[in-house]
């Protein structure tokens, strides 16, 4: 008696239990089970029928080969379970809704988001400001180190545009963007670098910052032409750049098709 108890409690712990819930036994005695994804009910006493029919149908059922959530999540009870929450995924998740939306850092901060999300999912674990804004800035290196290797791979030359904004406040900005057609043959505009750029604007200090992003960027080289605004500070600017890319061996033909001046700002 002992040993035909401990071959029944072997028995329940088979793979398809995860699969089936008891349900009791019919009126003829038969123990019986329901099968979580379709429900079908099957006679489970193993010593008379075995268990290659419960298996057979857990291969073949179309419910559970379909990606229904609310059948992965069953557990061997057939009560939902909680999702498993990956804490990456989720901080990675965010950072792209910041991203997208220009959202400031303290948007996971909001004590109505907070509520909001642990609404939905109690595990899940919102982060500070800081902590958001730490995993933007490693988005932002992973993109650039993979931006880095593109430039470096195309065996063209490169086309650059910048310009110099200044906001309400006259705090001033600049930008560099290059252009470039892939192995592919294909026309890819990519913004380099936007960041401040405290006075003097003068066209030394300009080629200077330039020139600084360049050589980050590895293309002093790999510079084909620049286009600029129409004006007399950027005339200085081309100068001076053209002289340290020409000092390095960065330009062909001497830099005679290096400057161009903005057709929209002319």
């Amino acid at each position: 008696m002992l040993n035909l108890i401990k071959r029944r409690d072997k028995a329940s712990t088979s793979n398809y239990w995860r699969y089936f819930v008891k349900i009791g036994e019919s009126k003829g005695g038969k123990e019986r089970a329901r099968y979580n994804c379709c429900n079908k009910i099957y006679v489970t006493d193993k010593r008379k029928y075995g268990t290659s029919h419960l298996n057979h149908h857990v291969m073949k059922c179309d419910k559970r080969k379909t990606k229904d959530v609310g059948q992965m999540i069953l557990d061997m009870q057939g009560k939902l379970k909680e999702k498993k929450i990956y804490q990456v995924i989720h901080r990675e998740l965010l950072s792209n809704i910041i991203i997208r939306h220009n959202l400031p850092y303290k948007f996971v901060e909001y004590p109505e988001l907070r509520t909001w999300i642990n609404y939905l999912c109690p595990y899940a674990i919102m982060v500070s400001r800081n902590i958001v804004k730490t995993d933007i800035g490693r988005m932002y290196m992973k993109e650039k180190i993979m931006l880095k290797e593109l430039l470096a791979s195309i065996p063209s030359r490169i086309c650059l545009t910048s310009g110099l904004w200044t906001s309400i406040n006259t705090e001033g900005f600049i930008s560099l963007a290059a252009h470039f057609v892939d192995l592919n043959w294909k026309l890819n505009s990519k913004l380099l670098n936007f960041c401040h750029m405290p006075p003097p604007h003068t066209g030394f200090e300009l080629s200077k910052k330039i020139n600084e992003f360049l050589q980050d960027w590895g293309l002093e080289k790999k510079v084909f032409s620049m286009t600029l605004d129409n004006a007399f500070v950027d005339d200085v600017l081309q100068n001076t750049l053209r002289t340290q890319l020409l000092f390095q061996n960065g330009l062909i033909c001497d830099g005679e098709f290096f400057h161009f001046r903005c057709c929209a700002h002319i």
